[in-house]
């Protein structure tokens, strides 16, 4: 059954609010699930520095198996990639040839550090993976003024799996396991494809009825 049932969606929920509580002093992302194979916005959220030195470049990670990752713009920070060449080209949007991916997505250079006692966001776009369930974790760094490294990197020694009746025990386990957990979200049924382009005859057919009944 690949949509997630009325139970996972209330255990997701309970460990989102969970992880809220105790993530004070961990990087997260400010939203804990997208629609499997959506382009999703998220921002991941630093909430310190590093023993009172301010946070001046942050490093998010993106998964081996997502192709599609760009930031936000932010007048405030010069952004730049770190490229993960593939080893089979795929032909993208308008027929391009792509041969490199988005491996790291950095900030740095900011115009005002992030002050130590403070929280800051750092938005960026993924083409999540179609599959339903999924726990993407992002691994993310982050680099104060006095050269310290303030790593959330850490993975779970076992997959999560969104399925299973103990789902937030073995996320509370992985995130109380080590300081530094890599932050994650997890993938849920789309109710429908996110552009009109992919749509079938027949859920092109409903929107349009959908439409006329509306304007009538």
């Amino acid at each position: 059954m690949n949509r997630i049932s009325l139970k996972a969606a209330v255990v997701i929920g309970a460990v989102a609010a969970s992880f809220s509580i105790g993530a004070n002093a961990h990087n997260s992302l400010t939203s804990f699930e997208g629609y499997a194979g959506y382009r999703h916005e998220t921002e991941l959220l630093i909430t310190h520095g590093c023993k009172g030195s301010p946070v001046n470049e942050v490093r998010v990670k993106i998964p081996d198996y997502i192709i599609s990752a760009s930031a936000h713009h932010d007048p405030d920070w010069d952004v730049e990639y770190q490229m993960r060449k593939l080893d089979e080209p795929f032909r993208g949007e308008g027929g391009v040839m792509v041969s490199e991916v988005v491996d790291t997505i950095i900030w740095k250079n900011p115009k005002a550090s992030v002050p130590n006692n403070m929280y800051r966001s750092f938005r960026f776009r993924v083409g999540l993976p179609k599959e339903v369930n999924k726990v993407v974790h992002f691994q993310s760094i982050n680099i104060c003024e006095n050269g310290e490294r303030d790593p959330y990197v850490d993975m779970p020694e076992a997959e999560l799996n969104v399925n299973a009746p103990d789902f937030k025990e073995q996320a509370w386990k992985f995130m109380t396991a080590t300081a530094t957990p890599a932050p994650f979200l997890v993938t849920r049924q789309p109710p429908k494809p996110q552009y009109p382009w992919e749509w079938s005859s027949e859920q092109a057919s409903g929107a349009a009825d959908q439409q006329k009944a509306s304007a009538e």
